[in-house]
């Protein structure tokens, strides 16, 4: 969002990353910072240029250069006892990126105004990572247990997708951003459930219950 017949630097919801204080428009040939990451409608089936496995009619863009990209925080926090994953479509090499650029997407906190990582994952561009343009490749980081403990605990979440490197040359394409929270017993629970099913083999009936999985596709 919003919808757009072409390429439009706008996006609903998520926020453009602040422009450092190094980044210089003649860098990319007068592109401002604001300019570097937006969306793109997909173009129409069969030309060379169309994405095959898009969600949807368009995705982001994001301009290889360090710190270029879009972060969200969420409504929803950190909850103890959850466990999270975060998936990112993503495909490298538009507009002759070299071998090597790095692209980044993670959670954060706020700690005040400054986001704090939580987690990250790296994806470099290769010919071998990405051997067509024609299709978005999954890629996704786990984030373990919260802990009472952790200082994001009970912290909003945030999202983040990024150029890790670069020098303007090339943009990454991203699409179906997800976030998977799971409910994860505690030990004790696990040994429970173990002589719960025992029990319940033995009497040769009954019902096994799963944790809970909520999935927010943003």
């Amino acid at each position: 969002m919003p919808s757009t017949g072409f390429v439009s630097p706008m996006v609903d919801i998520w926020q453009k990353t602040p422009t450092p204080v190094w980044f210089d428009p003649a860098q990319t040939g007068g592109v401002e910072w604001g300019q570097l990451s937006g969306v793109f409608a997909n173009t129409a089936v069969g030309t060379a240029s169309h994405i095959e496995n898009l969600d949807g009619a368009q995705a982001l863009y994001v301009f290889a250069l360090p710190g270029a990209g879009l972060t969200q925080v969420l409504g929803s926090p950190f909850e103890v006892g959850m466990a999270y994953e975060l998936s990112v479509a993503v495909v490298g090499g538009g507009g002759g990126m070299p071998e090597g650029t790095a692209f980044q997407f993670g959670l954060f906190y706020m700690d005040g105004l400054t986001p704090v990582s939580v987690g990250s994952t790296t994806v470099l561009h290769s010919a071998a990572a990405f051997p067509t343009s024609a299709l978005v490749v999954d890629y996704s980081l786990s984030v373990p247990t919260v802990e009472g403990s952790d200082p994001w605990a009970g912290q909003a979440i945030g999202i983040q997708v990024v150029s890790a490197s670069g020098a303007g040359v090339g943009y990454w394409n991203v699409d179906n951003v997800r976030l998977s929270a799971s409910v994860v017993p505690e030990p004790g629970i696990y040994a429970l459930l173990g002589i719960g099913a025992g029990s319940l083999l033995l009497m040769g009936c009954g019902n096994r219950r799963k944790p809970g999985k909520d999935t927010t596709v943003l």
